[in-house]
């Protein structure tokens, strides 16, 4: 085994994202993709995702198939049963990677193949999504436990399913839907397949796999915001110890308050002060968007902005 990183395809999937940063995957590597004073609440998309696999899986159910708006998935003819917990959908490359997760759902193909699928409360963007590539990923991944992890079958296709929110309608037209003391709001399904290629996983893999290996981060991504953000933060720290440090004290002890040393330890002290306003000016430059980068490493470390 060359490597003991374990890691899950849509994290896996960042880094074909257009913002991919390596220094910040670096820390989210480390942290296990626990970044600091993150306090998304997602509970509402996971709810979302049930609801639809459950249209889904009705619609199968009654009709054998799915109808038209569902193409280029109208052949899928029902359910996979598989292992939907990610300690146990798990694939250990020859490289020693561990790939694991837990894909949304893997319907039978009618020609006896099976595909893989993942839902999306989200609009589909005309196929400009930023998140486009790490989706990609994340459906080959699944696919790739599903095809040599477990064995259940050939993956011929796969892809997302988006779940477009009309809010625009409701806007428009409340009172149309608002009844029985309920809010509905129409869900529209936009489906898009991807080709079944694994080479494509090859790449980040690679990637993913030096990160992890350094000890060290590389450098960032040129004007990546969340670095600045983490700049910032490293600066602050720094600059909110006490301004005498203990190895300041000392010297100044041991030179008996030589004026040089006093000198220099004025000039230490200086230089935590201007760290520290630097960095109260960068947040205060970035002031507009105080979360980390919209479509950068730390807002989609769970690819959380990927909803609506």
């Amino acid at each position: 085994m060359d490597t003991d990183l374990a890691i899950t395809p849509k994290r896996l999937g960042l880094i074909e994202i257009d913002s991919f940063c390596p220094r910040c995957y670096w820390y989210l590597l480390k942290q296990k993709f626990h970044p600091p004073f993150d306090h998304f609440g997602g509970a509402i998309f996971k709810s979302m995702e049930q609801a639809q696999m459950a249209v889904v899986g009705d619609l199968i159910e009654k009709d054998g198939s799915l109808p038209q708006e569902f193409a280029p998935f109208c052949d899928l003819v029902g359910r996979v049963q598989f292992p939907r917990n990610w300690r146990r959908f798990k694939h250990r490359l020859d490289s020693g990677v561990l790939l694991y997760g837990e894909p949304d759902d893997i319907f039978q193909v009618s020609d006896g193949s099976i595909a893989v699928i993942d839902f999306k409360t989200a609009r589909p963007k005309d196929g400009k999504d930023p998140l486009l590539g790490c989706y990609r990923i994340q459906i080959l991944g699944y696919s790739f436990i599903a095809e040599f992890g477990l064995k259940l079958g050939e993956v011929s296709r796969g892809g997302l399913l988006y779940w477009g929110a009309e809010h625009e309608k409701v806007v428009a037209d409340p009172d149309k839907y608002y009844r029985s003391k309920s809010l509905w709001i129409p869900f529209v399904p936009k489906p898009l397949a991807f080709d079944i290629d694994y080479k494509q996983l090859d790449a980040p893999l690679k990637e993913a796999v030096r990160l992890w290996e350094a000890d060290a981060p590389p450098e960032g991504a040129r004007k990546c915001k969340d670095c600045r953000r983490l700049d910032a933060l490293f600066a602050i720290e720094s600059g909110v110890r006490e301004l005498v440090t203990v190895s300041d004290q000392i010297m100044l002890n041991r030179s008996g308050n030589d004026p040089w040393i006093k000198s220099y330890v004025q000039q230490r002290i200086d230089d935590r002060l201007s760290a520290r306003r630097s960095a109260m000016t960068d947040l205060q430059d970035l002031a507009g968007d105080l979360n980390f980068e919209y479509d950068g490493m730390i807002a989609n470390w769970e690819v959380f902005h990927d909803q609506f």
